[in-house]
């Protein structure tokens, strides 16, 4: 089993699947359930006003919608995650991109996996001409 910190309690503890340790699953769960019954209740909050509202800390509600715990995400997007590249709102809290610098990282992925093959190419078709033009000296001779 591998060993993690405790998201709560930061004592090390061997990971299951929860990023609690057992010690504070009990108190993880009670705040899930809070947080549950308030979005249930009014679905257009941001993280901020849910823990709010929950009586629970900020980072607990961030780390429950970045495990998808918390499913609407969409409902909870006022957190000010911002895009890493140009500072703007970014997708959402594990993207970190806004649509426009990811459209722009995929443009470029896209251009240097062209440039990948087309370098391999190159290297096979010289490789063939060196071949054929060794073959065409030998039978020169």
């Amino acid at each position: 089993m591998p060993l993690a910190t405790c998201a709560r309690c930061n004592q090390m503890f061997n990971k299951v699947q929860s990023p609690v340790c057992g010690t504070c699953q009990d108190a993880e769960d009670a705040d899930f359930e809070k947080i549950r019954k308030v979005i249930e209740q009014n679905e257009n909050l941001n993280v901020e006003e849910v823990a709010e509202a929950a009586e629970v800390e900020i980072p607990v509600v961030r780390r429950m919608v970045d495990e998808g715990l918390v499913k609407q995400v969409s409902t909870l997007d006022g957190d000010g995650t911002r895009c890493g590249q140009c500072g703007a709102p970014a997708i959402s809290t594990s993207k970190k991109l806004c649509q426009v610098c990811l459209d722009k990282l995929n443009t470029q992925m896209t251009k240097a996996q062209a440039q990948i093959k087309l370098g391999q190419r190159r290297e096979v078709e010289v490789g063939e001409f060196a071949n054929a033009r060794k073959t065409f000296e030998e039978k020169r001779k």
